[in-house]
């Protein structure tokens, strides 16, 4: 229940985060921000209070598996949307979203890392690689705030109600889930189209970096060194490098405007 209204008071902020900072630096920057791992860690932290530090590194290296469902979503829905609306992008990268995430559980759920990273890595990797090349989109519109905010925490209300019934593997697998890049991706492709949704998911799976290197981290560094140390330690690291994703994208935006 504690993890659940977590969710729900973080997803809108985080939503409405990236908004803001998608309107000030670009779709990209916007995107980099909404990875940053402000949900998943609390309720990892909750998660390791309420039923113990090995819980939560077998929770923490299953939603490790689940951003393997957020690179085929990100994949599905920027190649859809090159030449289709909103609807046929949603449907296909919930689609491709739900096929990966059973495969990588097949493949690799309930086993010790790192094969959560290497999934995660790798499906990271390619989806950015893979993503078709745009150019620079205009300024986010400035009427879908509160509607955004809401639409991201009754997806979060609905996705945890289905997590709680589940162990740690499927509900780290579930936490995962492309429930903010649904939101986002959905109102900046019908306000400002492909090009512009194209671009915040690009950025979504660059910032996905610090969101993994938390998860590994809490996964190796709970049981041995304890909670506090292990998250402060996560939280510090991924801080870093959301930070330098965004200095990159920052850098590329005003080079290419220069």
């Amino acid at each position: 229940m504690l993890g659940t209204t977590v969710e729900l008071l973080l997803a809108p902020v985080l939503v409405a985060l990236s908004t803001v900072v998608a309107r000030r630096f670009g779709e990209r920057a916007g995107g980099v921000i909404s990875a940053f791992p402000a949900i998943v860690g609390p309720v990892l932290l909750i998660v390791a209070l309420a039923h113990g530090a090995q819980f939560a590194a077998t929770a923490a290296n299953a939603t490790l598996l689940g951003l393997v469902s957020l690179a085929a979503f990100a994949l599905a829905y920027a190649r859809v949307a090159r030449r289709q609306g909103w609807r046929a992008s949603l449907a296909a990268g919930w689609t491709c979203a739900a096929l990966a995430g059973l495969a990588a559980g097949l493949v690799a759920g309930g086993k010790p890392a790192p094969a959560g990273l290497l999934a995660a890595a790798g499906s990271l990797a390619l989806a950015w690689r893979a993503l078709p090349a745009t150019a620079s989109a205009a300024s986010a519109a400035r009427g879908s705030m509160p509607a955004r905010t809401v639409s991201a925490a009754l997806l979060v209300a609905l996705l945890s109600a289905a997590a709680d019934a589940f162990g740690p593997v499927l509900g780290g697998m579930l936490a995962a889930l492309p429930v903010l890049a649904c939101v986002l991706a959905v109102f900046t492709h019908r306000e400002q189209g492909a090009a512009a949704v194209i671009g915040l998911l690009r950025g979504m799976l660059a910032g996905m970096v610090a969101f993994a290197i938390f998860c590994q981290l809490i996964g190796m560094l709970i049981v041995p060194y304890g909670i506090a140390p292990a998250f402060a330690a996560a939280t510090v690291v991924a801080a870093v490098v959301q930070a330098l994703a965004l200095y990159s994208f920052h850098s590329t935006l005003t080079s290419a405007t220069d």
